[in-house]
């Protein structure tokens, strides 16, 4: 796979940062996990100094979550995305992961205070009044505060970063992303999960969360987009005050699903009205809101459901939603062959696979989950479990795809909050009909072979044109080829360490050769009638030297192991 943040797992020695590295050993270490910090190849002599722990009552996936909370906001973020990747990761795991809760303590406001200044680019009492300096709400990427806009006296939300958090994610990810290497190169039953690119995917998609004109941008577009603006809304923002450690909206006084104590008759009309437009924004507009779970949805006194934090959203092209549909098509009509050749095209590239497993596995799940009478949620989880089998089967589908089947499991369960009665399929299927007819009407077909026509047709124009320079540059001899190395990371561990050593050596007999001159001067201070310089010279080389006969041994009694 070609990552486009390659850079974003740099070759990385966790001695580098050998503090936050003892850190992460010594929680692994808390929860059981010494048999893998020895497969990756953790120095043995920081295993030696931590109180080892069995984590007995716990089980494997229980053990991870429990890491990821124990080292921090990054790592609870971390895990957050990973609970997203359906595609990839085991249905247990990203199922655990949903657990994780951003449990991290207050900043204090004179802490954040210079950030929401530098960000402002004036004193904040220039531009806003009864600040209340306790956060509503804290997370691990920021804190929310209430204010008034000082113009017009009206009630806001100010969003701001929590100060350093950029430079923290990048420490933290390089020894992440150390890790993810490391497992990949040295643990063979985790390479189908393709653990790196996992972690480089996941620092983009952090990274672009850390920046909250992002999230302000998605909520303006949803506002601009949203049919429904008298039953759903997102907070308007003051886009004057949108900057990338920074985001001011309209204060939206409202109550999560679970407390707002609504009679069911009220529930179930706000249930509707939420399905209705996350199926909307998925079918018919292509941009939604990847995690409408109940945490991110308020209800308003006048009746009305509020979406907030946009941090997370999903965009389907046209095409992406047809194959959607097909995907739909397929599931119902029980055909497994189908959904595989469905899948193939909704692949970013083509890889061989082995047809035939792929197809035995998507008849029992297909099997599994053809009662759809067993509940609603069937259809958010089986679409996250066909993902995940394309995914280990070398079918990689566009990441916005595990965004739609979230949305659609979170969507279902905030429906549940309201109305315990809540059916999705009935919100899905018109949307999906009208979709059909987009998709298949006598207009649409024609607009489409028109453009297929005219492509072809325009490639066709074109070939001569490549030819011509492909001949050209054989002619010129400007043609190179393109070799790329893999696996041999292991390789270059080895060279790397001899060099170490190589270079230690002439730096050792350097030292032995300058101090024996030194020795004969009787250059002062003298010990014993000897060069006091000539002597410490000796020493260390002396130390130098058993130090890696030393480290020979011990490296070499780790290759017998």
């Amino acid at each position: 796979m070609d990552y486009i943040f390659n850079s974003a797992v740099r070759p990385f020695t966790i001695i580098n940062n050998a503090v936050r590295g003892k850190d992460i050993v010594g929680v692994l270490l808390r929860f059981g996990f010494e048999d893998f910090l020895q497969r990756i190849g953790v120095p043995q002599k920081w295993l030696e100094r931590f109180i080892h722990s069995d984590a007995q009552g716990l089980d494997i996936w229980e053990r991870i979550r429990s890491v990821f909370e124990a080292l921090g906001p990054t790592f609870v973020k971390f895990g957050q995305i990973l609970s997203t990747r359906h595609d990839v990761l085991p249905e247990a795991f990203t199922e655990e992961l949903k657990k994780l809760r951003n449990q991290v303590k207050t900043v204090p406001f004179e802490s954040m205070e210079p950030v929401l200044n530098q960000e402002l680019g004036c004193p904040w009492q220039d531009v806003l009044i009864e600040f209340d300096q306790v956060p509503v709400a804290a997370g691990s990427l920021g804190q929310v505060y209430r204010a008034r806009l000082k113009e017009t006296g009206e009630a806001v939300a100010v969003k701001i970063q929590r100060p350093g958090l950029l430079r923290m994610i990048e420490a933290d990810f390089e020894i992440i992303g150390w890790f993810a290497n490391k497992m990949h190169e040295r643990i063979p039953e985790l390479k189908p999960f393709d653990i790196p690119g996992v972690v480089a995917e996941a620092k983009i998609g952090l990274i672009r969360e850390i920046d909250f004109s992002i999230e302000a941008r998605n909520a303006i577009f949803f506002n601009n987009l949203n049919p429904f603006p008298e039953k759903v809304f997102a907070p308007k923002v003051y886009e004057s005050m949108v900057r990338r450690r920074l985001v001011v909206t309209e204060w939206v006084d409202g109550r999560i699903p679970g407390e707002a104590g609504l009679s069911p008759e009220e529930g179930k009309t706000l249930a509707e009205a939420g399905g209705t437009s996350v199926f909307h924004q998925i079918v018919m507009s292509g941009f939604f809101h990847a995690d409408p779970h109940p945490a991110n949805v308020l209800i308003t006194q006048d009746g009305r459901l509020c979406f907030i934090d946009w941090g997370l959203a999903g965009q389907l092209t046209r095409e992406m939603r047809y194959f959607l549909a097909d995907l739909f098509v397929a599931i119902t009509s029980g055909d497994p062959e189908k959904v595989v050749r469905v899948g193939m095209r909704m692949a970013k590239r083509n890889r061989r696979v082995d047809n035939q497993a792929l197809e035995k596995e998507i008849a029992f799940c297909l099997h599994k989950y053809s009662d759809f009478d067993i509940g609603s949620e069937a259809m958010g989880h089986l679409m996250i479990k066909l993902l995940y089998i394309f995914g280990s089967n070398g079918i990689e589908v566009v990441r916005d795809y595990t965004f739609l089947a979230k949305a659609v499991i979170s969507i279902e369960e905030t429906g549940k909050c309201l109305d315990p009665h809540f059916d999705i399929r009935s919100i899905a299927k018109p949307f999906l009909e009208k979709l059909v007819w987009e998709r298949w009407n006598p207009m649409s077909m024609g607009r489409q072979v028109y453009h297929s026509c005219y492509s072809a047709f325009t490639r066709l124009k074109e070939i001569p044109g490549d030819v011509q320079r492909l001949l050209r540059r054989i002619e010129d001899e400007d043609l190179s080829l393109k070799i790329e190395h893999r696996g041999i990371q292991p390789f270059a561990d080895s060279l790397s360490t001899i060099a170490n050593r190589l270079v230690l050596s002439i730096v050792i007999g350097a030292l032995i050769i300058g101090s024996s001159i030194v020795i004969t001067t009787d250059l002062p201070p003298l010990i014993w009638g000897y060069s006091a310089i000539g002597l410490v010279g000796y020493e260390i080389s002396a130390f130098l030297g058993i130090w890696m006969v030393i480290e020979i041994l011990r490296h070499g009694r780790h290759k017998e192991k």
